[in-house]
């Protein structure tokens, strides 16, 4: 029996979601498209795939044995695109990069600008995803690249039918108001010397927002949060108007001309990895692995 493969695709994106109306929201299609799809491989499969428990669904056994041969099913196809694309020296075609705003402006921009000049007949398109939406991106063919991050106290990002590759670690750093010095300048400052102060956090980047709550707990204590934004121009203009501390990653600050003063946390290991992803056997696509290099090279540091 040949099992149809966008089939296939929905039953892994059912395990991933949970749910059929979060998977066909997912999909862009309706719960009921997904349902007479899945129905339709059941009877590809000759055994139950689903069982109905409320208002949601249990994958059985079949199933999850039938995920788990998806996922290698789905990188061997992504290999075999690859190895016939890698069989003309050229590189062409379209690639769709999707990235968080402060790695677009750092590392993006001069990747894509580096494979414009490198390869004419390359296209590569640019949008703005958060990491969790890359990868679910990625899964859905909506992007072929994308640069995500994890937060060292966080869990790890789900992989499955995605592969990672880092391109840096960075430290959080604390911004302090240019004239606050409960620190000697340069010296790493303990986030509990900070305890009295107000925070400025992100708005809607929970992660953030978890690794400052976390950290702070470690240090001993709740942090107060008078303000929110999801712009770090606002959030550093707030800290160096004074009204606030915050948290963030080293390479926000990098393009944002301020007078705020930047410390590394003592006592705690904070940090962000910055990786690119790419779907599980696309690696070697031509055109997917030029834009990867040129990733890779403008997260390299600066030859002295």
């Amino acid at each position: 029996m040949v099992y149809e493969v966008r089939r296939l695709r929905l039953l892994r994106e059912l395990a991933s979601h949970g749910t059929i109306a979060a998977t066909a929201e997912a999909c862009s299609l309706t719960p009921s498209a997904v349902s007479q799809q899945l129905l339709l491989l059941e009877r590809e499969v000759g055994t139950a795939l689903l069982v109905r428990e409320g208002r949601g669904v249990i994958l059985t056994e079949a199933a999850r044995v039938l995920v788990a041969s998806t996922e290698r099913v789905l990188a061997e196809l992504e290999r075999a695109r690859a190895d016939v694309s890698a069989l003309t020296s050229t590189v062409r075609g379209t690639v769709r990069l999707s990235s968080f705003p402060s790695a677009a402006v750092a590392l993006a921009a001069p990747a894509i600008a580096a494979c414009r000049a490198a390869h004419p007949d390359l296209r590569v398109l640019l949008d703005e995803r958060e990491p969790e939406e890359s990868v679910r991106g990625l899964r859905q063919h909506a992007c072929d690249v994308a640069l995500v991050y994890e937060y060292n106290l966080l869990p790890r990002l789900p992989d499955d039918g995605v592969r990672l590759r880092t391109l840096l670690r960075e430290p959080l750093v604390t911004a302090l108001p240019p004239h606050e010095s409960p620190a000697p300048e340069g010296a790493p400052l303990a986030l509990a010397d900070l305890r009295e102060k107000p925070w400025i956090a992100p708005h809607s980047d929970n992660a953030l927002r978890t690794v400052l709550e976390r950290a702070c707990q470690q240090a001993g204590f709740e942090p107060r949060l008078d303000y929110t934004s999801d712009d770090y121009t606002v959030i550093l203009s707030l800290v160096e108007a004074g009204l606030g501390v915050s948290l963030i990653p080293r390479l926000v600050a990098g393009p944002l001309s301020t007078d705020v003063r930047l410390c590394e946390v003592a006592g705690l290991r904070l940090t962000r990895t910055i990786s690119v992803a790419v779907r599980a056997g696309a690696a070697r696509d031509p055109a997917i692995a030029a834009v990867t290099a040129a990733l890779t090279d403008a997260a390299a540091p600066p030859a002295p």
